[in-house]
């Protein structure tokens, strides 16, 4: 689902290092300058190092209103600095707070009415009020020159986000599982071990030839081509009765009984780059358990979930939109043909050719993450309006 109330949201994430997509509704991304780049020194995956560059949106903060703008930022120095600047002449709050040098830290500011508070880490640190409209709020470091300040997981919204919420947004979460965007602990279903979702994938065999006059074999190493990923899951269902229990194991296999390919997500860090599978469920998957005593005592069952991924070489994109019919572009250039799954249960197969523009419709607002599967590493060009998540995923 798309946050409404999310204006702006830099991760950092992105392989191409002189943009900074924007996974909010607005898409209003950034560009980088100055030395400003993308480094994989991050608090999670990449982060942004100033380097004394900029970063530049065009989103901007709603000052006129409530908002919450957050970050994890890491400095050089021991001192990190902000300022609340105001109406009127040398009318402005600020702040100096003592930090470990490299270290992460996370920084909130809310305003909610005439009242403005800060947060680092899980503590406020400030508390004031003021009158009239801010006109500027910045960060500083003790830096004499200039700053070589690093910011990751940059969010900007509009309005007041409680204690609550701030804590909730930088605690570590568990890895969170999707089938076709349904949570297995919806179903009360839990996944304690993994295997298959990284590392590499079998390789075909190769066109091989034995010379009977010659030691070993002549091996064709050129365009290596790979087997489908095999992923297995061990998971655990909890009921709270024997009759919960069958219920609600026989509701979550049924997810995977419709047509096709089914689409698994795996939020390991975070939403903004998950793991993305189209896979089926060939195999069968027996549940061990012991009934309970009595109906209404908790169950608990084991099964193994094991997953096909039949194309598992692909490029894994993300269309964001607060409107109805909204429209994702893809314009590619390729000799060996694509299937692109759009993410909302369709898909268009067999795309190729030279400059070949093909287009999706999403009917309602949301959040949708496109795979594109096939021999990706042959793509001669490929443009795209959508954020780029994955540019191989294999």
């Amino acid at each position: 689902m798309v946050d409404k109330n999310l204006l702006l949201y830099l991760p950092f994430d992105d392989p191409d290092g002189s943009k900074a997509y924007d996974y909010s509704a607005g898409r209003h991304d950034a560009t980088l300058s100055d030395g400003a780049e993308l480094t994989k020194i991050a608090k999670t995956g990449k982060a942004l190092a100033l380097n004394g560059g900029e970063c530049i949106t065009a989103q901007a903060i709603p000052f006129s209103s409530d908002f919450t703008v957050c970050a994890y930022v890491k400095i050089a120095t021991t001192r990190l600095g902000w300022l609340l600047n105001l109406p009127g002449v040398e009318n402005y709050c600020e702040q100096w707070l003592d930090v470990a040098p490299e270290m992460w830290y996370f920084i909130a500011f809310v305003r909610s009415g005439s009242t403005f508070k800060v947060f680092l880490n899980s503590e406020c640190v400030y508390v004031g009020t003021f009158s009239g409209t801010p006109t500027g709020l910045s960060l500083s470091t003790d830096e004499l020159l200039t700053t070589t300040a690093s910011v990751d997981e940059l969010q900007v919204f509009n309005v007041a986000k409680t204690e609550k919420q701030i804590l909730k947004m930088q605690a570590d979460t568990d890895v969170e599982y999707y089938i076709d965007g349904v949570n297995f602990k919806d179903y009360g279903v839990y996944v304690s071990a993994s295997d298959g979702l990284v590392g590499r994938l079998a390789r075909k065999e190769a066109l091989t030839v034995d010379y009977d006059n010659y030691h070993g074999v002549v091996r064709d190493r050129k365009r290596k081509r790979f087997k489908e990923r095999e992923i297995t899951l061990q998971c655990f269902i909890e009921a709270s009765s024997r009759s919960a229990f069958v219920e609600w194991q026989s509701r979550f296999f049924a997810l995977f009984d419709g047509d096709g390919t089914h689409r698994l997500t795996v939020e390991y860090d975070g939403k903004a780059k998950p793991l993305v599978y189209e896979v089926d469920l060939l195999d069968e998957a027996a549940v061990d358990k012991k009934w309970g005593t009595y109906n209404n005592e908790l169950m608990v069952g084991k099964f193994t979930l094991k997953l096909t991924e039949d194309e598992p070489v692909k490029k894994v994109l993300r269309h964001i939109s607060g409107s109805n019919n909204s429209k994702a572009t893809i314009k590619v250039s390729t000799y060996k043909l694509l299937n692109i799954y759009w993410g909302d249960g369709t898909h268009t197969y067999n795309v190729g050719g030279n400059d070949t523009t093909v287009e999706h419709t999403y009917a309602l607002p949301g959040q949708y993450d496109i795979v594109v599967t096939g021999v990706i590493e042959d793509i001669e060009k490929f443009e795209t309006n959508a954020i780029l998540i994955w540019e191989l995923l294999k």
